[in-house]
């Protein structure tokens, strides 16, 4: 299979434009603040205002506005709607969708920094995690991950162990997403590539399931890693620099 060509983060317009051949990926920085997180409380709903004011730490709880505040803006822009008047449904697993439109998206954020997914095609799966060298351990990899994921792990040389420890634990979160089926799928039940080109390489549901979805790796910034799953096919992706909304 061929190399996965590298993502390159671009600096984007306030007003995207996204055809039906694409997927676009945008990243944010996310508020760590009180005083940060203002400017996104006003776009909130009120059963997103009052899940925000569940956190009791500040720091999550600007990092969940921010995170959904942003998530209103790109909407709003790709929609031509004010971010306010946006109304989320939400799948049994908690997944967010928009009722009678065909603007698929997702997101994902970890540690300060939040990736964005949108699609006019199909389902979609995004996932980002902050490297922690404490969670990376080989224990949680036989808990959570396949069998051939954990034999692939232990051939891994240490220094390199984190990032194909959360390269993994990415991928297969994103499938899952994209699935809409959440942990109802066993996390044995599938495997993912921890090299490049991402991919989806056992199901036990067969090889027309792996056949049936595309992985592509992100990498946003240094210390993360993400990824993105959605139907295989012929698209493209474009990745954005989130411009600053605050």
């Amino acid at each position: 299979m061929p190399m996965e060509p590298s993502v390159r983060w671009e600096e984007a317009s306030p007003f995207p434009v996204l055809p039906e051949d694409q997927i676009q990926v945008w990243q944010a920085v996310l508020p760590q603040t009180e005083e940060e997180a203002g400017p996104f409380l006003p776009l909130l709903s009120p059963d997103e205002a009052e899940r925000a004011s569940r956190f009791l730490v500040s720091r999550p709880r600007a990092a969940f506005a921010g995170a959904r505040g942003t998530l209103r803006l790109l909407l709003s822009r790709y929609l031509e709607i004010p971010p306010q008047e946006l109304r989320f449904c939400y799948s049994a697993q908690g997944k967010p969708f928009l009722e009678d439109n065909a603007l698929c998206f997702n997101l994902s954020h970890s540690q300060g920094l939040a990736l964005y997914a949108f699609s006019r095609r199909g389902p979609l799966g995004i996932d980002v995690e902050h490297l922690r060298p404490k969670v990376a351990s080989a224990q949680i990899a036989r808990r959570f991950f396949a069998p051939q994921e954990v034999a692939a792990l232990d051939l891994i040389e240490p220094d390199r162990h984190t990032e194909a420890f959360f390269t993994c634990w990415t991928r297969k979160e994103a499938y899952l997403k994209a699935r809409g089926e959440g942990l109802s799928l066993g996390l044995d039940s599938f495997a993912v590539s921890l090299g490049e080109p991402a991919a989806l390489v056992h199901s036990d549901q067969g090889t027309d399931e792996c056949r049936r979805w595309r992985l592509c790796a992100l990498h946003p910034q240094p210390g993360y890693v993400g990824a993105l799953c959605a139907p295989a096919g012929d698209w493209g992706l474009r990745c954005f620099m989130s411009p600053s909304y605050r």
